[in-house]
């Protein structure tokens, strides 16, 4: 079946009552002659996007998709303005999360299981006959197939009466930080080196394209090899690289040098364990005792700050250190001879350019 191109459809969150404008299927008789309200002076315009197409970029989108159903399912995206901490499951709700079924009565392809996820209650709704009255609505469908998506809808409370307006909660971890980096910049292929368990990280980050290594076979990662092997035989350059749950300077090194050289243009590499608070968490080997071990990767970090004017380098206060690297320019620092935890302590704000959270927010222009 012809698919259409280049559409999206688009709704904002204004006066209650106000429906979505549909660019691409054809509205139900009872909607089409309604029109959006004009923008209210007194609430600030918050905007859902359903594209059946492509990733919008600029934008946060969660990838919506049943694995089962061939009509068309494989690039259908409901994207936000901001980060809503939304997520997606083919397989029932997601422990934990707020989850609005979403289904459609007569598609036999699977739609039994499918749930939109969230960290609190948004108020959605699911409607499977048409918009719902007195709520904000957005049409979610997929013109390939045939089994009558053309009335579904998501809907949630309509502006001044639900919790979209509330203020955004700041990230509360890597994967947070992840994610606004990625909507920030529209980046469309990640890799993550050190993927670990899927559940932990992979499988929230909402690139298009995602790559995970790790040589544990546990891990169930596409690339189930040594970090130099995959680098060796990689020809694909990222947007996005996370350099994950690697703990030694040495291993590290290698890994920022290949990561820098497949990076694309405007990329950012992100990477963790950089802000040690005891020298047992970052002791080389490992104390017996220490549970909370980061590792040395502080080391590598600063080593690269001290070779490169070319790049710019900024560690988050979250967690235990986030670093965040693009190209840019920064001076090189000055490092002793010796890098000692102690060094480490005495120069922590400047060696490691630490900043809090607010500030890595007002630098995305999110606040």
């Amino acid at each position: 079946m012809t698919r259409f191109s280049g559409l999206w459809l688009v709704v904002y969150i204004l006066a209650a009552g106000s429906l979505p404008a549909h660019a691409a299927a054809k509205k139900p008789a009872h909607a089409a002659a309604a029109k959006a309200a004009a923008p209210a002076a007194s609430h600030k315009v918050e905007v859902l996007r359903w594209s059946f197409e492509k990733w919008i970029p600029g934008m946060f989108c969660t990838k919506v998709d049943e694995p089962t159903d061939s009509q068309g399912w494989d690039d259908n995206f409901l994207c936000s303005t901001r980060e809503l901490g939304l997520r997606w499951s083919s397989l029932g709700p997601i422990n934990g999360m707020v989850c609005t079924q979403f289904e459609e009565g007569s598609d036999p392809d699977g739609w039994g299981d499918n749930y939109l996820c969230a960290p609190q209650d948004y108020g959605f709704k699911w409607s499977m006959t048409g918009t719902i009255k007195g709520m904000q609505c957005l049409q979610v469908n997929e013109p390939s197939d045939p089994h009558t998506w053309h009335d579904n809808f998501l809907c949630w409370p309509p502006a001044g009466a639900g919790p979209l307006n509330a203020v955004v909660s700041p990230p509360q971890n890597a994967t947070d930080v992840l994610n606004l980096v990625r909507a920030k910049h529209s980046y469309q292929t990640y890799l993550e080196l050190g993927q670990g368990t899927r559940e932990d990280n992979f499988d929230a980050i909402g690139a298009k394209v995602k790559i995970g290594v790790d040589p544990d076979r546990k891990a169930n990662a596409a690339f189930q090899m040594p970090y130099d092997e995959f680098f060796a035989q990689n020809k694909q350059s990222f947007d996005l690289i996370f350099i994950n749950g690697l703990r030694d300077a040495n291993q590290v090194e290698k890994a920022l040098a290949s990561s820098l050289k497949i990076l694309s243009p405007g990329g950012s590499i992100v990477m963790q364990n950089l802000n040690p608070i005891s020298f047992p968490q970052q002791a080389v080997p490992r104390p017996g005792d220490q549970g909370d071990w980061k590792g040395d990767v502080w080391k590598a970090w600063v080593k690269l700050r001290a070779a490169h004017d070319d790049l710019t380098m900024q560690v988050i206060n979250l967690e235990s250190g986030l670093g965040i690297i693009t190209r840019g320019k920064q001076a090189k620092l000055k490092l002793p001879a010796e890098l000692t935890y102690q060094a480490l302590d005495a120069n922590r704000k400047a060696w490691l350019d630490l900043i809090d959270v607010s500030a890595f927010l007002k630098q995305l222009g999110i606040q």
